[in-house]
């Protein structure tokens, strides 16, 4: 550093508002990325259980609309089965193979763009 406020030929007010506006742009980053993230929603989903068959049914938390086009994930012993909703469609009924036994437990997953992605579990008789 010399007499004139440069170092190596860089003036040292340029190199400290550099800095500066590096660290407050790194700052600025972890807010806008914590602002996308409070944009997913909740959603409700509900389901009912007759005789080896589960009904998903899918809603907004907040307001209460059927939510369509989300993707309903079972998973039950011996199986998978998924399927994603159309747009206006906000349940599906799915037949639960019971192999034998007087019940079996299934969990439900439910993805939808937007939206926290839900998880469950429910009895099938």
């Amino acid at each position: 550093m010399d007499e004139r406020g440069q170092l190596m030929g860089v003036p040292i007010k340029l190199v400290m508002a550099l800095v500066i506006g590096t660290v407050t742009m790194g700052v600025m980053m972890q807010f806008v990325g914590t602002a996308e993230r409070s944009v997913l929603r909740d959603m409700n989903v509900q389901f009912t259980t007759s005789s080896k068959r589960l009904t998903v049914k899918i809603y907004d938390a907040s307001s209460g609309e059927a939510l369509g086009g989300a993707t309903i994930v079972v998973k039950y012993p011996g199986g998978t089965d998924a399927r994603t909703l159309g747009k206006d469609t906000n349940q599906y009924t799915f037949t639960i193979p019971l192999n034998g036994a007087s019940f079996v437990i299934a969990t439900v997953q439910v993805t939808r763009n937007g939206y926290i992605p839900w998880q469950g579990q429910v009895a099938v008789r």
